[in-house]
């Protein structure tokens, strides 16, 4: 059964709009926020929704807007660069882990240029600004890039847990009975090592970013240090 997003304030303001696209992709994902699905979901007309929103890309726009507006903690004061860019990349590892949904509106070659985006890239360039521009371009796109490529586990987690009901723990316990055969074979001696550490020591995909980040990190140190 999908989750009904009800009203709010019968959704008077744009503001009342965006939060209840917010709330009805984090239930559904992305590509249940059209104009008419949400009219449907929240109880409204379509006609009401558009005298706040001229359209689907408009209101991905705002509520990319509005997520990204969310309190977020105060940059580090010492570290320079690096404590500065980790700090970005952090801020929107997290984002992606409370809205996995926005990746899908912001891992793109056109993203919604709203306010909220345009900020967010700029605090990356102005901790890069000892770069040049098109350095300092690059350095962005590799660090936000990773964090993307990382979120993309995130995202795909979601949906599946969203679309089967199966939680991934729950997805794992089944497919790992069914490979115990093919480990225990000693055919594939690193994978048996693996599967015997895995045990005792799980590894959550905070602790996976967490090592990729310091190592992209040390790259572009290596770099800047030139």
């Amino acid at each position: 059964m999908r989750a009904q997003v009800g009203p709010v304030r019968r959704l008077s303001s744009r503001a009342d709009v965006v939060r209840a696209a917010v709330a009805l992709a984090d239930a559904e994902g992305l590509d249940a926020v059209t104009i008419g699905l949400l009219a449907r979901r929240t109880g409204v007309s379509a006609r009401s929704l558009y005298r706040h929103v001229s359209g689907r890309d408009e209101l991905v726009t705002a509520m990319v807007d509005a997520v990204l507006a969310a309190p977020r903690p105060a940059p580090p004061t010492g570290g320079g660069w690096r404590a500065l860019v980790e700090h970005e990349a952090r801020q929107e590892w997290s984002l992606y882990r409370r809205h996995p949904w926005a990746l899908r509106a912001l891992a793109t070659t056109r993203p919604p240029l709203g306010v909220g985006v345009l900020a967010a890239v700029d605090r990356y360039f102005a901790a890069l600004d000892a770069l040049d521009h098109q350095s300092a371009l690059a350095a962005y796109l590799t660090v936000s890039g990773y964090v993307q490529g990382m979120a993309m586990l995130t995202a795909a987690e979601a949906d599946a847990t969203r679309d089967t009901g199966v939680t991934n723990p729950q997805w794992w316990s089944t497919h790992l009975a069914k490979l115990a055969g093919a480990v225990d074979s000693g055919r594939y001696p690193w994978l048996t090592t693996l599967a015997q550490s895995a045990a005792t020591q799980p590894t959550n995909l905070d602790t996976w970013f967490d090592f990729g980040l310091a190592r992209v990190l040390d790259g572009l140190a290596t770099y800047t240090n030139k």
